[in-house]
């Protein structure tokens, strides 16, 4: 790879606002943050960052319609051409597949945007079958180089590009599905700890399936044996899947949507497993369970993210509030409650203390028990903190 000194679009010029988080390894630039930049730049260009003392902090992605100006890339001057894109992947794929040497386990992510060097690309294994998103105008001027390269490391063609995510509309982009390569079935088996799983690689929340929630899957299931279990905002009800596959005594899955009840279904008929099913709005769910003072052993919680954005936090927290209220007065004593958020907006802190103020209004008392993170093919950058998103409690209801 050639450090030559490379000719790039422009530059941006930072405020002078003392030491920058940019010289401590975060790699965002939002533009507040910026004093001026060379007006020729077009979105989608890569612009070196200068500090306000005249010091090169990088190249990154410049991208004048999302709060996010500039995503950098790398700390030298290096073009974002394929040769780079390749070491990118190469040094990801690498270690996924350290991560997954058993074959108990063919569906996981192989690229996380900023944690693996490239913001807004991802890269989602399926057995055969690799989906991506590009998510900012960086990553989506790239869409030929990256499927080049992706066909080059992994010899084959079978690719859906699942530009559907919302957050594309933030970077000014528009939204869409393509499948290049043969026609894929409309339920695909994979395999998740060992269990078969089908999944919607087209339509699908997210690229198909929770993949950042596998590794917890099968921990929350050494513990469901002979209890009685509640999956809460279940999607396709994996956490129900893997705890009936180890002895729980009985299993409810509530999610609102149908599509994905009737794939946990599928899921469930296929592996001879008996799961109570329930499409309906989990609040509405829960309230209806507290009035008829039902009980269960072991509840999970694992809403969507109710914050997109800071501004959003009040709100989201009264809504995590209450379920968390009402997920407490069904669960029995001696019982356990695992509980996630998926939204880097809140810290592991205040979910921590969300959970506590609920317990409080509940006269409970929690035996904190641990955390339960993302999976490891999501890495977490110490200097990158919105990388850790999901934070998952465990914890036990005792008298």
């Amino acid at each position: 790879m050639s450090l030559e000194p490379t000719p790039f679009a422009g530059k941006v010029y930072l405020l002078k606002e003392g030491k920058h988080r940019i010289l401590e390894g975060h790699v965002w630039i939002y533009r507040t943050e910026i004093d001026h930049y060379d007006r020729h730049i077009k979105d989608g260009d890569v612009v070196e960052v200068i500090s306000a003392s005249g010091q090169s902090l990088g190249v990154g992605i410049w991208n004048s319609q999302s709060q996010i100006s500039v995503r950098i890339y790398a700390r030298e001057r290096l073009p974002l051409n394929k040769e780079i894109i390749y070491s990118f992947l190469t040094k990801a794929f690498s270690y996924r597949e350290k991560l997954f040497q058993a074959k108990d386990r063919n569906a996981y992510r192989l690229f996380w945007s900023e944690s693996d060097g490239f913001p807004g690309l991802v890269i989602d294994k399926y057995a055969d079958w690799y989906v991506v998103q590009l998510l900012t105008s960086g990553a989506d001027l790239k869409r030929n180089e990256v499927i080049e390269v992706l066909k080059e490391i992994t010899k084959s063609s079978n690719i859906i590009l699942r530009n559907d995510a919302p957050v594309r509309l933030l970077e000014g982009l528009p939204l869409g599905k393509e499948c290049l390569g043969k026609d894929i079935p409309a339920l695909y088996s994979v395999c998740i700890e060992g269990i078969p799983i089908l999944v919607d690689l087209l339509n699908g929340q997210k690229t198909g399936l929770y993949l950042d929630q596998a590794a917890n899957y099968k921990l929350i299931s050494q513990i469901a044996k002979g209890k009685k279990v509640l999956d809460c905002f279940s999607y396709q009800g994996l956490f129900s899947i893997f705890c009936a596959q180890q002895g729980a005594q009985s299993c409810v899955a509530v999610d609102q949507s149908r599509t994905a009840v009737d794939i946990g279904k599928e899921n469930a008929s296929r592996l001879g497993l008996k799961i109570e099913w329930v499409c309906e709005n989990a609040f509405d769910w829960l309230r209806k369970k507290e009035r008829e003072r039902e009980k269960f052993d072991l509840v999970i919680l694992d809403p969507p993210s109710f914050t997109k954005t800071k501004a959003q936090k009040d709100s989201a927290f009264r809504g995590y509030h209450e379920i968390h209220l009402r997920a407490l007065r069904l669960l029995d004593s001696g019982g356990f409650l695992a509980s996630f958020c998926c939204s880097h907006h809140i810290t592991m802190e205040e979910w921590k203390e969300l959970i506590s103020r609920a317990c409080w209004e509940t006269s409970s008392r929690l035996r904190y028990l641990g955390c339960l993170p993302q999976s490891p093919d999501h890495p977490i950058l110490f200097n990158i903190p919105e990388t850790e998103y999901l934070k998952g409690v465990l914890a036990q209801k005792i008298d």
